[in-house]
Order: structure tokens, then C-alpha cells, then sequence
């Protein structure tokens, strides 16, 4: 395409600079893009930029903005996958340190991709109705059930439960929000948590590791904060104790690891169709 095709395209601030807005006025029919394009799936690898694939696939880099467009890619610095550096670099701004992106908990998930375990239907029998959710049976010759396995289904909460701690502060420093909280014996952590609130008599917890006691102190990780302990509620209790073990936590560094990785299955349009597609866009264009 020619060097000034995109100077009809209008201009929108990005990253304070102007720059042309490629997706604007551009809206194609969902029934041909579903029924008359071709795509092909295409797995990013470390290094790789869209204007390289364009090159490698279309033999111009130039087309690198078929291959955004295709993948509803607005955004090429974030929506495209970051290469390993990059991504370091972004958990760390993001969370302030990789410890910080790993120990801290965004949600609690199933574990059942890590779970490959068969029960008997007398295992099964035996569980509680909360337990059996979390299976399904395998089904042999004339319907008879065989055993059971892991239900292959996401299921998620945000924390696991909320506590109340009965809190004295020694000294002056304060928590801060969404800081993580522990209670240690000497060196070893007997408690953790992510702190919602607290105020001068009061701590509330959630994303609770381990048992929270009035027998240690209330650390603050990031402030220093530190107070006694000499109560402590259940405000809400998200999983249960006896399914606890079906569900694993997912850190924030967990999470935007996922979501780099899903990033990096795109589709590919079939080389066929690059001048229908130049030739729509001129179209919609009015070029």
C-alpha cells in the first residue's frame, strides 16, 4: 500500500504524541470476516514483532497492521506479547518488585488442570455434596458409570476468607491498604494475608495463608507496621474448609504471566486475500 494511505485515517493522542487512529471508520461485515476470510493459527515466539510475521508471512513488513487489525490489536505495545525482558520490566512498574508480584494473591481457582486424579464410586459416594461438585463420572458400555474424575470446570473466588483482628499498634507507623500482613514464630511465617482496612483497633484481612493467633504480632511488609493481636473474627468464609484442596492461588505475577501467554496465539488472514482486504479498506474509507 502506498506511503499515504493512512493519512486519511483521523488523529487521536497516544503516549502524548498524535498519531492516526487505524481502527477508526473501519467496521467490516462480522458475517464475511466469519464466513469469507481465511485464518490460520500462529503462535508468537520470543522475538517476535508484527511487522516481522507481515515480513516473513506476507513478504512485507508493511502488513503488519492486517496482522493487528485481524487480532482486534489497538494497543501494540500491551496487546501485543511482551518478550521476557519487557515483561519483567512491566510486573515490576506495575507491582513495584517480582517478590511482590508472586506473593501477592489476585484469586483463588480450581486446580483441576493440575489434578488428574480417578476416584470409585464408592470414593465418591463417601464425599460430601460441596466435594462432589467437583467431579464427574466416566461413563463406559451401556452407561454404566466406571469412576470419577476432576470436572473440567474454572471455578473462582476472589479471596478465601475475611477476618477481623483485634489490634494495638506499637509505635506510630500505620499499615497501608493492600499491603501484605504476616505473623511469624522467630523466622518462620505461620500467617499471611492481604490487609483491606485498618485503623488505630482494627485489621481486616483477607487471601488468608495459614492461622492467623494472638500469640504474634501483626507485621506489615511494606510499612513496617507492627501491633499486638488479641482477637480475631471470621467476617466471611469464601471456600470452605473441606474443598479447600480443589482450589490453588493465583498471584498477580500467575496472572499477567496468563494473560502474556494467551497474547500469543493469534490468527494469521490467508496471503490470498490481501487485495480484497486493502480493497475493502479503501472502500470503507472512501479512498
Amino acid at each position: 500500500m502506498a506511503d499515504n494511505f493512512f493519512k486519511h485515517y483521523p488523529t487521536i493522542s497516544y503516549g502524548n504524541t498524535t498519531v492516526r487512529n487505524l481502527l477508526a471508520k473501519v467496521v467490516f461485515d462480522k458475517n464475511n470476516e466469519v464466513n469469507y476470510y481465511t485464518y490460520h493459527p500462529y503462535t508468537i515466539v520470543e522475538g517476535d514483532r508484527a511487522d516481522l510475521v507481515a515480513y516473513l508471512y506476507y513478504g512485507d513488513p508493511g502488513y503488519d497492521w492486517i496482522i493487528y487489525y485481524s487480532n482486534l490489536i489497538v494497543d501494540p505495545y500491551f496487546d501485543w506479547p511482551l518478550d521476557s525482558r519487557s515483561f519483567k520490566r512491566h510486573v515490576e512498574g506495575k507491582y513495584g518488585s517480582l517478590t511482590n508480584a508472586r506473593s501477592k494473591i489476585k484469586f483463588y481457582r480450581s486446580n483441576y488442570i493440575e489434578d488428574d486424579s480417578v476416584i470409585s464410586t464408592a470414593a465418591y459416594n463417601a464425599l460430601s455434596s460441596s466435594q462432589k461438585r467437583f467431579w464427574s463420572p466416566v461413563i463406559g458400555s451401556s452407561n454404566i458409570i466406571l469412576n470419577y474424575q476432576r470436572k473440567r470446570e474454572d471455578v473462582v473466588y476472589n479471596t478465601n476468607k475475611t477476618l477481623s483482628l483485634s489490634t494495638s499498634l506499637v509505635g506510630d507507623t500505620e499499615y497501608v491498604v493492600d499491603e501484605q500482613v504476616k505473623q511469624t514464630n522467630g523466622t518462620v511465617v505461620v500467617a499471611l494475608g492481604s490487609l483491606k482496612y485498618s485503623n488505630t483497633s482494627v485489621a481486616i484481612i483477607d487471601d488468608v495463608q495459614g492461622a492467623f493467633s494472638t500469640s504474634y504480632n501483626l507485621v506489615g511488609t511494606t510499612s513496617g507496621a507492627n501491633s499486638t493481636v488479641s482477637a480475631i473474627d471470621t467476617l466471611s468464609t469464601s471456600i470452605d474448609p473441606t474443598i479447600q484442596n480443589y482450589f490453588v492461588p493465583v498471584s498477580y505475577y500467575d496472572y499477567e504471566e496468563e494473560l502474556n501467554e494467551q497474547r500469543k496465539n493469534i490468527r494469521l488472514l490467508d496471503s490470498s486475500y490481501i487485495s480484497d482486504i486493502e480493497e475493502q479498506f479503501k472502500d470503507l474509507l472512501k479512498l
